[in-house]
C-alpha cells in the first residue's frame, strides 16, 4: 500500500465515523413518514372501489425505494470501513531527507518518491476524463480515487457506484416532505371517505 492509500483509508474511516449518527437520523427521518404513508395508502387502497385507490400505495412504494437503497449502501459502507481505522498508519513510502553533507538521496528513496508521484499524477489524469452520461464528475472522482488507492483491494469502500448512492441520498431527502404530504393526503382521504 502506498502512503496515499493509507491516508485515504484513515480519512474515509474518520468521515464514516463522524457521519454515522447523522446518517441514521436521516434514514429514520425518512423512514417514519414513508412508513406512515405506506400504511395509510394501504388503508385507502383497501377502501377503494376502483384501481385508482391503489395509486397512493404505488407512490408510497416509489418513495420507499431510495430509502431502502441508501439503508443498504450505508450498512455496506459501515461494514467495509469497520476495520480501517483500527490499525496505526505505517507509511509504505519513504520520507526523503536531504543529507546536508552529501546533498543527494539514495536510489531507493528516489524510486519510492517517483512511484508515489506517478500514482498521484495517474489519479489526476483519470479524474480529468469524464465519460459517464449522468453525474460524470462523480464517476470521474471515483475512478480517480480508485487509481490513487491502488484499486478496490486497498479501498473496498469504493466498490459501489457513488452515483447510485448520491441519487439514493437525494431521493431520501426528498422522501421526507413527500412522505409527510402523502400521509396527510391519505389521512384526509380516509377521514372524508
Amino acid at each position: 500500500m502506498s502512503a496515499t492509500s493509507d491516508a485515504m483509508n484513515q480519512i474515509v474511516a474518520n468521515v464514516v465515523r463522524l457521519s454515522r449518527r447523522p446518517g441514521l437520523m436521516l434514514l429514520v427521518a425518512a423512514a417514519v413518514p414513508v412508513g406512515v404513508f405506506v400504511l395509510l395508502a394501504l388503508l385507502v387502497g383497501l377502501d377503494a372501489v376502483s384501481w385508482v385507490g391503489w395509486i397512493p400505495l404505488v407512490l408510497a412504494g416509489l418513495l420507499a425505494v431510495p430509502v431502502l437503497v441508501l439503508t443498504i449502501r450505508r450498512e455496506r459502507l459501515q461494514r467495509t470501513t469497520a476495520s480501517l481505522g483500527e490499525d496505526p498508519v505505517v507509511a509504505g513510502g519513504v520520507v526523503v531527507v536531504q543529507d546536508p553533507e552529501r546533498g543527494e538521496q539514495t536510489d531507493a528513496q528516489l524510486a519510492a518518491l517517483e512511484e508515489e508521484l506517478g500514482t498521484l499524477s495517474d489519479a489526476m489524469e483519470e479524474g480529468r476524463v469524464r465519460s459517464a452520461r449522468w453525474f460524470p464528475r462523480v464517476e470521474a472522482a471515483q475512478r480517480s480515487l480508485l487509481r490513487a488507492a491502488g484499486g478496490t483491494v486497498n479501498a473496498p469502500y469504493l466498490r459501489d457506484d457513488l452515483r447510485v448512492t448520491l441519487v439514493a441520498l437525494l431521493g431520501t431527502v426528498a422522501a421526507i416532505p413527500l412522505g409527510v404530504l402523502g400521509a396527510f393526503m391519505c389521512a384526509f382521504a380516509l377521514l372524508l371517505g
